[in-house]
């Protein structure tokens, strides 16, 4: 269970064990920071977690009133800086790893290019963030792109029958296809991904660099994979192991949803 709950500097976070070893912990899309409470419950001896909430979840996230003007429109590098600044003053936090699943792996990459003085181990769990998709930023960051995601999104029948005829002509895993079904049931999960896709766009690395960074500053980089993952398969990783082949790569027989459990099971990092 967690040791308390909180909202600092405008971030909420479940915190986790009193451990010495410090994590900030970085949930996916739709998630909230009881994600990494597998992590949480197995490490409560020797780590101390920060389960961080990204922008636009958390507490009441999917609440019809949800308060707009408690985040800005897109989420920058500087911003985030700043925000994650402040909350390791509040903390007393000198040194830490991150962790960071699916969209958190995006959080994470940029958090590792921030602070990478700081950091002891950067842990990515099938993570977005690393292979530039132009079709996402195109539809996340221009005017024509957003209408369009708007429209998608507000017409969950016409979403669906071009999913399902991009899965007959093989150009969507099926898996991919429920996934974002899953995600997308509801008016107020529809906003809440609308709302961050749109504002996360800006979060992005460059991967050689961020590599040269890592190496120089000594932080161990540890990757892991699900092998049924069809969400974020390993394919969108080639990159960083690329430029980064001292990675520890682990890949564990299991989807994408169920990655952050089976690695609290069957990982000790």
């Amino acid at each position: 269970m967690p040791n308390d709950s909180n909202s600092i500097a405008s971030l909420q976070y479940t915190k986790y064990g009193t451990g010495p070893t410090v994590w900030l912990a970085l949930h996916g899309i739709g998630q909230d920071a009881s994600c990494f409470a597998p992590f949480g419950e197995r490490l409560a001896q020797t780590h101390t977690i920060y389960s961080l909430n990204l922008p636009f979840h958390g507490p009441n996230q999917l609440a019809t009133d949800w308060p707009d003007a408690d985040w800005p429109a897109t989420i920058t590098k500087p911003y985030w800086q700043r925000l994650l600044a402040d909350f390791l003053t509040a903390h007393h936090i000198g040194r830490f790893s991150v962790a960071g699943f699916s969209m958190g792996g995006r959080f994470a990459l940029v958090t590792a290019e921030l602070f990478t003085e700081r950091m002891d181990q950067l842990i990515l769990l099938a993570p977005d963030g690393i292979t530039d998709d132009p079709w996402f930023r195109t539809a996340t960051s221009t005017r024509a792109g957003q209408a369009v995601l708007r429209f998608m999104l507000n017409h969950t029948g016409f979403f669906h029958q071009v999913g399902t005829g991009l899965v007959k002509l093989k150009l969507l895993k099926p898996g991919l296809l429920r996934f974002a079904e899953a995600t997308l049931k509801t008016p107020a999960q529809r906003t809440q991904i609308y709302r961050s896709w749109t504002a996360f766009h800006p979060l992005t690395i460059d991967v050689p660099t961020l590599a040269q960074r890592l190496r120089t500053q000594q932080v161990s980089v540890c990757l892991i994979l699900g092998k049924f993952d069809a969400v974020l398969p390993a394919a969108y990783t080639q990159p960083l192991l690329r430029a980064l082949p001292e990675c520890r790569l682990i890949v564990l027989p299991t989807g994408h949803t169920s990655l952050v459990r089976r690695a609290a099971d069957e990982i000790m990092l």
